[in-house]
């Protein structure tokens, strides 16, 4: 046994506070993947699984203890017993059921960390909902491939303690941006530029400030869309991030509210995964590696999507050129040192400001690509899959985008009756018949 797994508390890494920080304010901070079979699975085998990636990430077993240096404590009963939940269905009532499911607040702070709960009717659906404090949606991602090996090996009758063995016998791998800023050459913090903030007049998706009851919507584009959307951005020398963020731009505009004076130019916030700089471009362990960048455009509403795309993808290339996402990382690593009680004021200054002028910038989270090739655990395998971003309180808002064999899933958490569901299908809709028209 590693002596990760002999300990009972661990430090909060300078991502995790910062996710804290942010769900306190602003969003039921838990990411959500959707795995649909072919099949059903074997539930007993299902659950062993589980069992183990709680050994191996001892991190999902905690809560998140809220101490002027918060810390990680590892709950002392037993938790493995009610690792799986299984719901059972009918066809017709699974859709239903998954999306309400998907909506409904898991205990991100006070833990367990990962919630599964499985849907079964003639084909299993395996939800998958963890806590953004200790996972982005990169983690996530390899903490479902993990999930899909162990299973497999299991399935395939090798023994669990061989398995055990072997799992807990691996380097732990890191959590912290430390190897990530040597990986990235950054040998100071203290001198390491901070990013400026931009000139760009701010926007908002409409909202009042009823946060109610939590909402999932969620809109697909098919293969046949999805290599229309890739032709299109290939023929203009951009990535379907650039068309998706293009096609966001243009939606988002035919709805906003903004702030006056208006500028011409319009900006919105992004993720970036950090784990470009590592050699392997992977922890080795279950962390938060993200940052944001704020692209920025010159909008007119005359554009064409392609004169979008073209502002878009220069807007893009100006940030790949400068180090995405190192400068909001340090921003992170130097507020660490803050006391919990003095960052939670001064971010609770910032959302009241926010709040008394009902705006905050559109953010959009590419949660990626979840597999290359088909998932299967054991024989049984994944037909369809989608992720899900953190459901924000307004006036902040956001749209998640994931891809699994070649299908484009758009989601977007937010309140009712806060934000409308009839404005966020609209919004969907418009990106989608962005896509559409102009392919």
């Amino acid at each position: 046994m590693t002596e990760q797994h002999k300990v009972h508390s661990y430090p909060v890494t300078p991502q995790d506070r910062m996710n804290y920080l942010l769900g306190v304010y602003s969003a039921v901070q838990q990411i959500g993947i959707v795995l649909k079979f072919s099949g059903q699975l074997d539930t007993d085998l299902l659950k062993q699984v589980l069992q183990l990636t709680l050994k191996k990430y001892p991190i999902l077993s905690c809560r998140f203890v809220e101490d002027e240096i918060p810390y990680w404590d590892r709950f002392t009963g037993r938790i493995e017993e009610s690792i799986l939940n299984v719901k059972f269905c009918t066809t017709s009532e699974e859709a239903t059921m998954l999306k309400a499911h998907l909506a409904e607040p898991m205990e991100w702070i006070s833990g367990p960390m990962v919630q599964a709960t499985l849907f079964r009717s003639v084909c299993d659906v395996l939800c998958i909902k963890i806590s953004h404090l200790c996972s982005d949606a990169a983690g996530l991602k390899e903490y479902t491939h993990l999930l899909a090996s162990l299973y497999t090996r299991l399935y395939k009758k090798e023994p669990y303690e061989r398995i055990e063995k072997e799992l807990l016998g691996e380097e732990a791998g890191f959590r912290d941006q430390g190897p990530l800023f040597a990986a990235a050459g950054i040998t100071d913090i203290s001198s390491f530029p901070l990013q400026e903030p931009g000139t760009a007049s701010l926007w908002s998706f409409p909202s009042t400030l009823d946060n109610h009851a939590p909402a999932i919507t969620t809109r697909t584009l098919d293969r046949e869309q999805m290599i229309g959307l890739i032709s299109i951005t290939k023929a203009n020398g951009a990535t379907v991030n650039d068309g998706l963020l293009a096609s966001y731009f243009r939606s988002i505009a035919k709805q906003a509210i903004y702030m006056e004076p208006r500028t011409i130019e319009k900006a919105i916030g992004i993720t970036v995964d950090l784990r470009r700089y590592l050699p392997n471009r992977t922890t080795g362990n279950l962390c938060n590696l993200s940052a944001m960048e704020m692209p920025a455009i010159e909008m007119d509403e005359n554009d064409s999507f392609e004169a979008t795309l073209y502002k878009v993808k220069r807007a893009m290339d100006i940030i790949k050129e400068n180090k995405p996402g190192l400068s909001s990382a340090v921003g992170m690593e130097r507020m660490a040192s803050m006391p919990l009680s003095s960052a939670k004021a001064m971010f609770g200054s910032q959302v009241e400001l926010a709040k008394q002028a009902q705006m905050a910038l559109p953010l959009l989270t590419n949660l990626g690509i979840i597999s290359k090739s088909s998932i299967y655990f054991g024989d049984a395998e994944v037909v369809e899959s989608y992720m899900t971003a953190p459901i924000m309180y307004s006036p902040f808002f956001s749209m998640g985008a994931s891809t699994y064999q070649n299908t484009l899933t758009l989601s977007v958490g937010y309140h009712t009756p806060a934000v409308s569901e009839q404005a966020v299908s609209r919004l969907l809709d418009d990106m989608i018949s962005e896509f559409t028209t102009n392919a």
